[in-house]
């Protein structure tokens, strides 16, 4: 279901300008369900007995196990759509080079005040 169809700030009447640029509905009693949202909506599964959903290792998915009769269906779900995953074109490389230059730069502030915490304590 989409997030916006359960915001409690739908109004009832005519959606607004400063509304839509917030990204809300017009109020609905009834929540449609549009199939080609449903994780399953390719195959058929029949006889489910049971779903079973936990969290994964990235913070914004979840694994969902459906089973029962003769199917079994398994599927990753990013309901917020991967907000916390790097894009394939992400510069690794830069941020390598600038977490060691950070690392270096660090090391060096370190070493220069520790010289001068010596140079004040003998003075």
């Amino acid at each position: 279901i989409d997030r916006r169809l359960l915001d409690p700030r739908r109004p009832k009447g005519e959606v607004k300008e400063s509304e839509k640029s917030e990204g809300l509905m017009s109020y609905s009693p009834l929540l449609p369900i549009t199939p080609l949202r449903t994780p399953s909506h390719v195959y058929e599964v029949s006889s489910v007995k049971s779903i079973t959903s936990t969290s994964a290792n990235v913070e914004s998915q979840s694994l969902v196990l459906s089973f029962g009769g003769p199917d079994v269906f398994f599927t990753r779900l990013a309901p917020s759509k991967g907000f916390d995953l790097l894009p394939d074109d992400f510069n690794r490389g830069l941020l390598t080079i600038v977490l060691v230059a950070l690392i270096v730069l660090l090391n060096i502030i370190q070493r220069l005040n520790g010289r001068k915490i010596v140079v004040t304590a003998w003075a």
